[in-house]
């Protein structure tokens, strides 16, 4: 009895520290793709697979965090890219609004470092 417990115990072990892997592999794809949309301008589609991982893999904490940070340049993106077609008080939002995401990152990124 103690044998099947003690195996059957070993194997749950294994199935768990198995998927974590797997969730990490499925979120790196799912960051990888967002990083795709960012590339191809296409921001609402990156920012909607970010979120989406972060709802669908909430342990696959390494791939969450880079998530964050892409989320972060995405909405400094916009705001830049916006910055084209607009004048006056609203460039002056948006660039206050672009600035702000380019010191998160990079705060972010010094965390990240440490």
């Amino acid at each position: 009895m103690k044998k099947s417990i003690f195996f059957l115990s070993a194997l749950l072990l294994l199935l768990c520290a198995c998927g974590g892997d797997d969730a990490n592999q499925k979120a790196s794809f799912m960051l990888s793709e967002a990083r795709f949309a960012l590339s191809c301008k296409q921001y609402s589609q990156a920012r909607d697979s970010i979120l989406a991982l972060r709802q669908k893999y909430p342990t696959a904490i390494q791939v969450r965090k880079q998530a964050i940070l892409l989320l972060d340049s995405i909405e400094m993106a916009v705001a830049a890219d916006s910055l084209q077609y607009v004048q006056g008080e609203e460039w002056e939002r948006l660039h206050i609004k672009q600035q702000f995401f380019e010191r998160k990152l990079l705060e972010d990124k010094k965390k990240g470092a440490e």
